[in-house]
């Protein structure tokens, strides 16, 4: 090795280490030189005088002190650079990472490397919180887009030609026609009073406030494992009251959003749904026997924000979501979420 990897070898010994061989060597020289000093005055046949001993452990003293001194001043210097990073943090400059020091001894470069990670991970929450948000933002506006194209060209032009025919019914003279115009014009208003009924169904699911939870899960499950033709296998305990409506409608979105996850990317044909009250708990498993995938490129990929998403639902109701998946061995969503206290049944 050469002298310079030695130096840099030696000052990243852990301080304690560091304190310890210094000292040791202070103590050796002082010994040494004094020890000298007793035998040359030995041999001259003169006793070594008291303030010149004195003096040796006065200047011992100082000496390590000064090695202390320094070698705490040196290893700290990883502490100071952190401490400006922070700083940095602090003030808003999210990019700015804490250096390694060549210096550092192994506990303080675990520290600078904890605390880069640290920095990484919370750069790339933001960072998909952000995109989050903007992927919300543009589906609220497509979906408001949605039903205002709805609306118009729907349920606002179905009225229109309802108040044109209800003119003309006026106008017939023959009672049969105009009582066979009536009843176009009454099957026209029940399917008009259908169509909203099924775009607000689409904005909040009534069954959720009528029914329950529970209920609400099994008639989304059934419908939607109809439509895609998956075998959905629900078992639900009525949980209804141990959360706060707001609290039940986030974890029903996650059900929703695992449901849909299970129809367009896994393959499966059969599902297995459970929703369980254990202690202070609640339950959710959304389990399917599909093609899996690989849970690495999912959270990493932006496609992957749904996933993203039910981990920010569950964790605004004090709760967890984990995923597990393996390709060709299908998926589970397991989602646990707080029973809210004084809103359980006693």
């Amino acid at each position: 090795m050469r002298p310079g990897t030695w130096g840099r070898a030696l000052l990243r010994i852990p301080l304690f280490h560091k304190l310890v061989i210094a000292n040791a060597v202070v103590l050796a020289i002082v010994a040494a030189v004094t020890v000298g000093l007793t035998v040359r005055a030995a041999a001259g046949s003169a006793d070594m005088p008291l303030t010149t001993g004195l003096i040796l452990i006065a200047l011992g003293i100082g000496l390590s002190l000064l090695v202390n001194a320094l070698i705490v001043w040196f290893a700290l210097v990883p502490l100071r650079q952190l401490e400006r990073t922070a700083a940095r943090v602090s003030a808003g400059d999210f990019g700015v990472r804490a250096s390694p020091s060549a210096i550092a001894d192994p506990a303080l470069e675990r520290l600078v490397l904890t605390f880069n990670n640290v920095l990484d991970t919370a750069a790339d929450r933001s960072r998909r919180l952000r995109e989050m948000a903007a992927r919300v933002t543009a589906a609220a506006e497509e979906e408001r887009r949605r039903l205002a194209g709805e609306l118009h060209d729907g349920i606002a032009q179905s009225l229109a030609a309802l108040n044109l025919r209800i003119r003309l019914a006026r106008t017939a003279a023959d009672p049969q026609v105009r009582e066979l115009a009536l009843d176009e014009i009454s099957g026209g208003i029940s399917d008009a009073i259908l169509e909203l009924r099924r775009m607000a169904r689409g904005l909040r699911p009534p069954a959720l406030e009528m029914l329950g939870l529970a209920a609400a899960m099994s008639s989304h499950a059934r419908s939607v494992g109809e439509a895609a033709g998956i075998a959905a296998d629900i078992d639900a305990d009525a949980v209804s009251g141990l959360m706060p409506p707001d609290a039940e409608l986030s974890l029903y979105r996650i059900f929703q959003e695992s449901l849909s996850n299970v129809v367009r990317h896994s393959g499966a044909s059969h599902v297995d749904i459970r929703l369980k009250r254990r202690g202070d708990t609640i339950a959710l498993s959304v389990q399917d026997d599909g093609r899996g995938f690989d849970m690495k490129r999912a959270l990493g990929d932006p496609s992957g924000l749904g996933l993203f998403g039910m981990q920010e639902r569950a964790a605004f109701m004090g709760g967890t979501v984990e995923v597990r998946s393996d390709r060709g061995r299908g998926t589970t969503v397991l989602v646990s979420v707080p029973v809210q206290e004084g809103t359980a049944n006693d």
